[in-house]
Parts: C-alpha cells; structure tokens; sequence
C-alpha cells in the first residue's frame, strides 16, 4: 500500500509507489489459454453464425429470383393472350376500357414497373410489326393502360434519352395530337435528340411537305433517306411547290428536293438544272448531277461542258464526268479529249478516259500523241478501264 504519513512525501515519491504496485498485478488472466477459450466458444461460432446466415440468404434470393422469374412468364403469358384478345376484337371503346380496368385490377400485379414495362413494350412491338392492325384501336389501348401520362413524363424530363423514349412511343403509336409537344426538341443543340424529334414531327405531321419547307437547319445525309423513306411509306404525292423547295436558301432541302424528284422520276427541267449547278453548295451540285445521271437526262449534255469548265470542286468533276459518260455524245467525246492531256490528276484523268470509252469504244484504237509519257499513263489508264480487276 502507498502510505501519505511522511510530510516529506514528493510527487517524485507518489508515481514511484504507483508503478511499484501495477507491476505487482497479476496479469495471469490473460494467459494464452485464456485467448484460445476466447477463440473456441465465442469468435469461431460467431463466424460459423455468420456463413450460416450468408447461405441461407443465398438460398433466400436464389429461391425469390425464380420464383419472380417464374410469375413474371406468367404474366407475360397473361398479357400476350389479352393484348391479342382486344386488338383483333371488335369491342367497342367503352367495352375495351372496362376490359382492361378489369385486366389490370384482377389479373396482373400492374402497380409493378416491371408489368407495365412488359405491357408497353408489347403494344408497340405490335404496333411497329404487324401490318394491318387498326392504329386507333392500338392508341386507344395505349391511353386506357395510361402509358400516355407515362410518355409525357418522359418528354418533359430534362434527360435526353428519357425524351428520345417519349418521343418514340408518340411516333410508333401514331399519336398526332402530340406533335406539338416534340416540336420543341426540333431546335435543342443535342443531335441525337434533334433529330429523332424531327424525324418524329414529319412522320406524325398531315402537312409534312409544308413544314419541310420551312425548315431552316441543315439535316444530316441519314435524316434524309429517313424521311424519304417516311414519304415513301405513306405514299405521299411529289409537292406541287417543289420549284420553290430548289430555290430555297436551305442547301439540305433543296438536296431533299432532288431526291424526291428522283425518288418519283419527275425529269429536272432545263432552268432547274442550270440553277442548280450554280448553287454556291457543293454537295448540292453533286446531287443534281447525280440526279441528271439516274433520271437520264440527255437534254443537259451540253449544259455539262460549261459546268465542267467552271467547276473546281475535284469530287463533282468526277461525278460529272461519270454523268456525262451516261448521257454524252460525240461532242461531250471531243471536249473532254481537247482537255485530257492537261489534266494531271489520275483519278480525273481516269474518269475522262472511262467517259470516252463508255461514249466511242474504239476512239483510242488509233489515239495518239507526241508525249510518250503521256501514251504510256493513258494505255495503263485504259488497261484498268477495260479490266477493272487488274491491280
């Protein structure tokens, strides 16, 4: 024990007795048999506790997952068989109504995301494949399931890929009445969900030559063939503007322009032609000559000589040359024999070449002039011409 009699204890005294006596203790208790006890009866059934419960828990998933996956088939089995039931029926809208009020209270978890996604999704694959089913009906069953509030949250939602999902439901089930809410992602600076939207407002609009008219962007070589294919399908006739649409100040509708002339075989006439092949565009020049070249027309064979001349974009010297190898004559032969000696460019000097032979086969049966390297490149020229396998 630490005695406090002495008056002349010092601190120096006090911490001295202290450590005496911790070092007095029995420190015993924690011997090593001790620990192995601690280890035996509490650690490892603890652990063992654990991976008991971590596999029954695996079990327990295991066992939900198919179970989910099981009553999913079913309902999936339930829907298709229902879908079928009142798209090739002919109830009438308050019967289909009440049919599905019933179908989704009694025979489906339809609070579940998952059942409604496999409910939306089925109506459009319906909708987008089979021919022949009638689009109101579709869209009526569309709007009694509500998948229409469900699509204009989508649209609204600042997410761009949630918007492209709206504006592919309006577009696939029909929904015209709903072109006016796409409209405005028309002029949104993401491409993708530009032209989505304006592929969806051309596809949905009555009047989609009039809109196109006025459309004042520039659309991108796949949104065309995308709409070309649109006025294909709905057998649209060729707009009776279509003179104004080549005068238009956009370059991508003027080139829609050609190709819907050339998609309906309507001939260019000769004052369309001269003003297209001055358009300051050049890919606009380029689809005019190929425009020339599929429709035939011969009348622009001179017309070709003095665009030629002026142009300077290599690509549509070439194009023209391939033109004029379809519509030429013997004058269109002599020009480009007068100019092909000062050509440098092989592959120029190679469409000339081709373009007199589609013309005169046998024009270079006796060609000849003074430079010999130049009748060597030609003979080589005409060798690939007549061969074109020949490496």
């Amino acid at each position: 024990m630490i005695s406090f009699s002495n008056s002349n204890y010092s601190f120096e005294d006090f911490f001295a007795g202290i450590k005496n006596e911790l070092s007095n203790i029995d420190y015993s208790f924690f011997t090593t048999e001790f620990s192995f006890e601690i280890i035996k009866y509490f650690i490892i059934p603890f652990l063992l506790f654990l991976i008991v419960l971590l596999v029954i828990l695996l079990i327990a998933n295991r066992y939900g997952f198919e179970k989910k996956l099981i009553l999913k088939k079913e309902v999936e089995v339930k829907i298709n068989d229902f879908l079928t039931e009142i798209i090739f029926s002919d109830y009438t809208p308050k019967e289909t109504k009440e049919k599905i009020n019933l179908f989704k209270e009694q025979e489906v978890p339809f609070r579940k995301k998952w059942c409604k996604a496999i409910i939306l999704n089925n109506i459009i694959t319906v909708k987008r494949n089979i021919n022949g089913v009638n689009p109101n009906q579709m869209l009526l069953i569309y709007k009694y399931f509500g998948f229409h509030a469900y699509s204009d949250k989508l649209i609204r939602s600042s997410n761009w890929e949630n918007k492209l999902l709206g504006i592919y439901h309006y577009q696939i089930l029909e929904y015209k009445i709903k072109t006016g809410h796409i409209r405005p992602n028309i002029y949104v600076k993401n491409k993708f969900l530009k032209s989505n939207a304006l592929i969806a407002v051309i596809s949905l609009s009555d009047e989609k030559f009039e809109f196109l008219s006025k459309y004042q962007k520039k659309i991108s070589t796949a949104d065309e063939l995308k709409i070309l294919d649109i006025i294909y399908q709905k057998k649209s006739a060729l707009p009776k503007n279509i003179n104004d649409w080549i005068h238009n100040k956009n370059s991508s509708i003027v080139t829609l322009a050609i190709k819907l002339m050339v998609r309906y075989r309507e001939s260019l006439t000769i004052d369309q032609i001269n003003y297209l092949l001055t358009n300051p565009n050049d890919r606009v020049r380029k689809e005019t000559l190929s425009a020339i070249r599929t429709l035939y027309a011969i009348e622009a064979s001179d017309i070709l000589i003095d665009y030629y001349k002026a142009e300077t974009n290599k690509r549509n010297k070439i194009s023209a040359l391939k033109t004029m190898s379809v519509i030429g004559d013997n004058e269109t032969k002599d020009f480009i024999a007068s100019i092909m000696t000062q050509e440098k460019d092989l592959e120029v000097k190679f469409e000339m070449i081709n373009c007199i032979i589609k013309i005169d086969k046998t024009f270079f049966d006796t060609y000849k002039t003074d430079d010999l390297s130049e009748n060597d490149v030609v003979n080589r020229i005409i060798l690939h011409v007549n061969n074109p396998h020949l490496n």
